[in-house]
């Protein structure tokens, strides 16, 4: 095996402020960086750290949520999704509030976000965790594989919403890294008409509104669509946020079929339980 690429982390701290989709209490995250092997650790506002891997996930209701000791920091999946394709292995993602803030729906900020801040290498090798077999997680309704790859990221993702306007879509990108910012980041989360006055009813969806939402229906959209397939990409996106959980670099073909958190989640179970088994080279 060729010589491991050196661990990264963030040139300089950057922050983001705005207000949670679900809760729609104010919020704000400062990302910060962070010394060799620390990995992706979320430091919420009662001193408590959490590290984002997925042996830390409490709650996959409509987004995916990580605790500790009995705290918790919500709707991860945007940031990590931006963190994982800009390769940076090593934040400290200082929360405050229970959430992390929704910006526009989507993760395009964040991508912003973690450009501005830049990136350092640490003069550490990144663990070489290469998968060697494929990995295979769900049922008849819901499942996705996610298969050993020379180099990169390759998604697939393929949904289907009967009844809706959204209907079948499908979608697939290679070569993740280099086409996450314009085909995947923008696209932003959804909700359906006919849901909407539950999820308020349930305590979710309160900061969710016009500017980081749109609403799917039976004949349309609540408004105009950055992609045509948006709905779609943004489950690409949510896919990817949630296997960055995997807490490696991950060099793999994915395909998923209607895929949602907590399928993502036992996924991103299951593909780190095969990068960390004793069968992996080292």
């Amino acid at each position: 095996m060729g010589k491991s690429a050196e661990q990264t982390t963030l040139a300089r701290p950057v922050t983001k402020h705005g207000i949670g989709l679900h809760t729609g209490v104010s919020a704000s995250v400062r990302l910060a960086p962070a010394a060799s092997d620390t990995g992706i650790v979320f430091v919420l506002r009662s001193g408590i750290e959490v590290p984002a891997t997925v042996e830390f996930v409490v709650d996959t209701q409509r987004a995916t949520t990580l605790g500790n000791g009995g705290a918790s920091i919500g709707a991860v999946e945007h940031l990590m999704a931006a963190i994982f394709m800009a390769g940076i292995d090593n934040v400290r993602v200082e929360a405050d509030g229970p959430e992390v803030p929704a910006c526009d729906g989507s993760a395009m900020e964040w991508v912003a976000l973690v450009q501005r801040a830049g990136r350092r290498r640490l003069g550490m090798a990144r663990a070489a965790r290469p998968l060697q077999t494929a990995v295979w997680h769900g049922g008849a309704d819901s499942w996705a594989v996610v298969l050993p790859a020379r180099t990169g990221l390759s998604v697939g993702v393929a949904v289907d919403f009967p009844g809706t306007v959204a209907g079948r879509q499908t979608l697939w990108t290679p070569s993740v890294a280099r086409r996450f910012a314009t085909d995947l980041a923008p696209a932003r989360t959804f909700a359906f008409e006919h849901e909407v006055k539950a999820l308020r009813s349930s305590g979710l969806a309160r900061g969710g509104g016009i500017e980081n939402a749109f609403t799917v229906g039976k004949d349309g959209y609540s408004g105009p669509l950055r992609f045509p397939d948006e709905v779609v990409r943004h489950k690409a996106l949510d896919l990817i946020g949630d296997l960055a959980l995997c807490g490696y670099a991950l060099r793999a073909q994915v395909i998923a079929v209607r895929p949602g958190h907590r399928g993502n989640a036992e996924l991103a179970r299951a593909v780190r339980a095969a990068l960390t088994s004793g069968a992996q080279p080292t």
